[in-house]
C-alpha cells in the first residue's frame, strides 16, 4: 500500500482542474478557511482537499477551522477526497469524492486534544510569537480539559 505524502499539493492541483472541468469558475487555492474556494452559478463553494494514494481507505485530519467553515456553509462546503491510487506517477486514474459535512461526520472522530510546543534547546529562550495559535495558559488548558470531560460524558 502506498504511504500518504506529507502534502496535499498533488490533490489540490488535480482538484482545481477537476472543479474547472465540472463547471466551477474562479477556482482559487485560498488555504483558509479551506483549501479551495470556487464559484458556480454565482454561488461560493468551499472545498477541503484530502489527498490520498491509498487503494482502500482515506485517513487524515481536518482542523476545527475547516470544520467551522463546513458547519457554517453546509450546502456549499465539501470535503473533497482526491485519490490517485499508488501515487502521482502510477498508471491509475484520479478519483474525486465530494462529501458533505453531515455525511463526513460519521467517519470522523475527535481524539484527545494535543498541545504543541516549540522549546529552544540552544541560545536565548524566547517565547515564540503566536499569530493564530492559542497559547497554552493554565486557564486555556483547564477549559480544554472541561470540554474534553463533557464530550466524554455524552
Amino acid at each position: 500500500m502506498a504511504q500518504k505524502k506529507k502534502t496535499d499539493r498533488p490533490g489540490i492541483i488535480a482538484s482545481m482542474k477537476h472543479l474547472v472541468d465540472m463547471g466551477y469558475d474562479n477556482v482559487e487555492n485560498v488555504h483558509h478557511p479551506a483549501d479551495l474556494r470556487a464559484k458556480k452559478e454565482g454561488e461560493t463553494y468551499w472545498f477541503e482537499v484530502k489527498y490520498t494514494e491509498s487503494v482502500d481507505r482515506a485517513f487524515g485530519a481536518a482542523t476545527m477551522t475547516e470544520w467551522q467553515c463546513a458547519l457554517e456553509n453546509p450546502g456549499h462546503f465539501f470535503f473533497l477526497i482526491a485519490n490517485k491510487p499508488d501515487g502521482e506517477d502510477a498508471d491509475t486514474e484520479w478519483k474525486f469524492d465530494f462529501i458533505t459535512p453531515s455525511d463526513f461526520m460519521p467517519y470522523s472522530t475527535i481524539p484527545p486534544f494535543k498541545v504543541y510546543f516549540n522549546y529552544p534547546l540552544q541560545g536565548t529562550r524566547k517565547i515564540p510569537e503566536r499569530k493564530s495559535a492559542i497559547p497554552a495558559t493554565e486557564d486555556n488548558l483547564q477549559s480544554l480539559l472541561k470540554v474534553l470531560d463533557e464530550l466524554r460524558d455524552e
